[in-house]
C-alpha cells in the first residue's frame, strides 16, 4: 500500500433556501439539456460494469474517468504512484471508496481497478456525473458543414460557416480514445448536431488551414478557379473521420475486384448468372446500381412516403430484392449500392422547382438528360435518405454515389447570366460537392457503411474541373474514390510519329494516370483507398477485352494506385463475361509481389501480348 492517508469526503449541509435554489436550478438544467440527459442515463445503464465483477472490494463504487479542460485523456498511476499509462475520459473505474488517499506532497488520489489492475487517478480525473465529462461548453466550426437534426438522420439544418461560435449543450458519445463523436449545438434558437472533426475549441485554430510538413494549403490556393467549378482556395482539406466498421461486422476488402450489375438484371435468375460468372475467379464484390436516371431497382417506400415514387420505374419488389441481394450476401460478396446523384431526367421534370433551368424558370436539357441541381439541399435529403433505405433495408456494405457533380460546358450559360443553377446559398459547384459528400459521410457512418464517391479521369489533374469535382476535396472526405480513366474518352493529339490515340495504349494511359492520381492522394490530409473504374467495352474495333483489361491493371499497379477495380459495361458484365473471364482469374496483388520480388514491374513480369496483333 502506497504511503499517505486516506481523507473522507466532508459532509455538505444546506440551509433550507440553499435546497430550494438546488431544486430550481436542477429544473432549469433538465428543460435545457433533457433529451441529453436521457441518452447519458441510457448509456450509463449499458456500460456500467457490475462492481462485484472486478476488484472483490466489498463496498467499491462505480465512475467515469474525466480529462481537464481541453484534454481527452487522463493519467494513470501504479501502486507506486508512477503513470503507467493514459484513459479516456468517460472510462468506467472501480473505486475502492471516495475516501481519497493524500501523498506526503498532499496530492490527493482515488484508489482503483481498472482493466485487471490496482493503481490511481487523481481526483480531480475522477466523476460519478456524466454531465460533467463535456468540459467543453462552446465551439467555433472549423470546416463549414450543415448541422444535423439528429445523428444518423437525414435532416438537414442550418449551413454553418467557419469560424461560426455554436453553444455547446450535449453529445452523443465519447469515442475509444476520448474524443466526441457528435456535439449538439444551438445556433441561435436552432438545436442541431456537428461531428467533433469539423469543429475547434479556438477561433483563431479554426479560421487556420491544414497544413503538414509535405503539404501546404498554399498548393490549391494558387491553383484559382481556372474552368468556372469552384477556387480550390474555398474547399476543405482538414483530416475528416473515414468508416471503420470491421468491429461491426462490415470489412473492407484490401483490394476489391467487383463486376457491375445493372439496376435491371437483379431477378434472382440473373443474379445466379453472375455468381456462376464470377465463381472460381478473384471477384470478391458486386456493384448493384440501385437508382439510375429515372429507374429504380426496387418499389422504395421512401420515394413514396416523398411523394416521388411516380417519378420513377421500378423493377422488383423491395421483398424480390432483398432475396436478389441476400444470394450476393450469402455468398460473402462484399456489396456496393450505386446511385446516380444529379443526372435524373424523371426526378428532374417531376420536381422542376429542384433542377437547373434557363433565366425563364425552364428545366434545360444539358449533357443529354435534364439535371436536379447540386445545390438543392433536397436533392440530397432524398439521395442520401434512398441510401439509407437500401443500407438499412439490404445490408450494403457500401454506398457508392455517381454523377457527384455538375453537367458539363455550362459556363458559357453562366456566363451570360441564362442559367438558374438554384444556387441559393452563393456556393461554387465545387463546394456543393464536397459539402453534399460530407453530409452523405456524416449520416452514412452511422449506419456502419462506408462512402465512395466516382469521378472522372480528368479530375487526375491539378485544376477543379468545370463540373465542380476536384480529387484532393473528394478523396479528403470519402472513404473510396473510384476515377473513370476508360482510355476511349481520352482525347487524341497529333505525336511525332502520328496521330496518338489513348485507346490503343491502355497500359500506359493507366500507368499516366495513376501517377497524377498517386500525386493528388499526397496532397490530402485523409486520403481515400483508390478503387478504380476499367473499361470493358470495345471502341473503333478495338477490343476491350481480357488483355486490355490486365493492361489497365498492371497500369494501375506500377503507377502505385492498387487498390482494386470495378470492371465497367454499360449493360452490366454479365454482356461481356466471356471477353473477360481471364482477366477476372487473376490475383493481380499475388503477380505485383511476384514481379517485385524480381525487381520487374507488373506489365513487363506478365508479358502481355500488344492488344492489337
Amino acid at each position: 500500500m502506497a504511503q499517505g492517508t486516506k481523507r473522507k469526503r466532508e459532509p455538505h449541509y444546506l440551509s433550507p433556501g440553499q435546497k430550494l435554489l438546488l431544486v430550481l436550478v436542477l429544473v432549469v438544467l433538465f428543460a435545457v439539456s433533457s433529451t441529453v440527459f436521457l441518452d447519458l442515463t441510457r448509456m450509463d445503464d449499458e456500460q456500467t460494469p457490475d462492481p462485484s465483477e472486478g476488484s472483490g472490494w466489498e463496498n467499491s463504487v462505480m465512475a467515469y474517468v474525466i480529462a481537464k479542460e481541453g484534454e481527452t485523456t487522463a493519467p494513470f498511476y501504479n501502486e507506486g504512484f508512477a503513470m503507467v499509462d493514459q484513459y479516456a475520459r468517460g472510462t468506467n473505474v472501480e473505486l475502492e471508496s471516495w475516501e481519497p488517499y493524500v501523498t506526503e506532497s498532499n496530492e490527493e488520489y482515488y484508489h482503483v481497478y481498472l482493466d485487471g489492475q490496482f493503481g490511481y487517478f487523481r481526483c480531480e480525473n475522477v466523476t460519478d456525473d456524466r454531465i460533467e465529462l463535456l468540459q467543453e461548453n462552446r465551439i467555433y466550426v472549423r470546416t463549414t458543414a450543415h448541422l444535423l437534426q439528429e445523428p444518423g438522420e437525414i435532416g438537414l439544418g442550418s449551413l454553418v460557416t467557419k469560424g461560426t461560435l455554436l453553444r455547446l449543450i450535449g453529445y452523443d458519445y465519447f469515442r475509444d480514445d476520448g474524443t466526441v463523436n457528435m456535439y449538439q449545438v444551438k445556433l441561435g434558437d436552432e438545436q442541431g448536431w456537428i461531428r467533433s472533426e469539423y469543429v475547434s475549441f479556438s477561433y483563431d485554430d479554426a479560421m487556420s488551414n491544414w497544413t503538414n510538413d509535405t503539404y501546404s494549403y498554399y498548393s490549391h490556393r494558387d491553383r484559382g478557379d481556372s474552368y468556372g467549378g469552384g477556387n480550390a482556395a474555398d474547399l476543405d482539406y482538414f483530416p475528416h473521420a473515414k468508416g471503420d466498421f470491421a468491429a461491426k461486422g462490415n470489412v473492407m476488402p484490401d483490394n476489391v475486384y467487383a463486376l457491375y450489375i445493372p439496376s435491371y438484371e437483379t431477378s434472382p435468375d440473373k443474379i445466379q448468372q453472375y455468381l456462376d460468372m464470377a465463381e472460381g475467379t478473384e471477384i470478391n464484390a458486386f456493384v448493384v446500381t440501385i437508382c439510375d436516371d429515372g429507374n429504380m431497382a426496387y418499389y422504395s417506400p421512401f420515394l413514396e412516403q416523398q411523394g416521388l415514387m411516380g417519378a420513377y420505374t421500378y423493377q422488383a419488389s423491395m421483398e424480390e430484392f432483398g432475396q436478389a441481394m441476400k444470394m450476393l450476401q450469402d455468398a460473402g460478396y462484399y456489396t456496393i449500392a450505386r446511385f446516380i446523384c444529379f443526372r435524373d431526367a424523371q426526378l428532374a421534370q417531376f420536381r422542376p422547382e429542384w433542377s437547373i433551368a434557363d433565366s425563364t424558370g425552364n428545366i434545360m436539357y444539358l449533357n443529354d438528360s435534364y439535371w436536379p441541381s447540386p445545390f438543392c439541399r433536397d436533392v440530397w435529403q432524398l439521395r442520401v435518405g434512398m441510401a439509407v433505405e437500401a443500407v438499412d433495408n439490404f445490408g450494403f456494405n457500401e454506398v457508392q454515389f455517381d454523377y457527384v457533380r455538375f453537367p458539363d460546358w455550362i459556363k458559357s450559360y453562366m456566363d451570360e447570366g441564362t442559367i438558374d443553377l438554384r444556387n441559393t446559398m452563393g456556393e461554387s459547384m465545387a463546394q456543393a460537392v464536397q459539402r453534399f459528400l460530407t453530409y452523405a459521410c456524416d449520416v452514412l457512418h452511422e449506419h456502419d457503411v462506408y462512402v465512395g464517391a466516382d469521378v472522372f479521369g480528368e479530375v487526375a489533374n491539378e485544376y477543379v474541373a468545370a463540373y465542380g469535382q476536384y480529387w484532393p476535396a473528394i478523396s479528403t472526405v470519402v472513404d473510396v474514390i473510384s476515377g473513370m480513366p476508360y482510355p476511349a474518352l481520352f482525347g487524341g493529339y497529333n505525336a511525332s510519329d502520328g496521330y496518338y490515340y489513348y485507346y490503343e495504349h491502355p497500359y500506359d494511359t493507366l500507368l499516366q494516370w495513376s501517377q497524377h492520381v498517386l500525386a493528388r492522394q499526397n496532397e490530402c490530409s485523409s486520403p481515400a483507398v483508390v478503387r478504380t473504374w476499367l473499361q470493358t467495352w470495345d471502341i473503333y474495333g478495338y477490343k476491350y477485352d481480357s488483355v486490355a483489361i490486365s493492361k489497365q491493371m498492371a497500369g494501375l499497379y506500377d503507377g502505385g494506385v492498387p487498390q482494386g477495380y470495378m470492371l465497367w459495361h454499360g449493360q452490366g458484365t454479365l454482356f461481356v463475361a466471356d471477353d473477360i473471364h481471364d482477366a477476372i482469374r487473376i490475383d493481380y496483388q499475388e503477380e505485383y509481389e511476384k514481379a517485385q520480388a524480381q525487381g520487374e514491374d507488373l506489365g513487363e513480369y506478365m508479358k502481355l501480348p500488344d492488344l492489337y496483333n
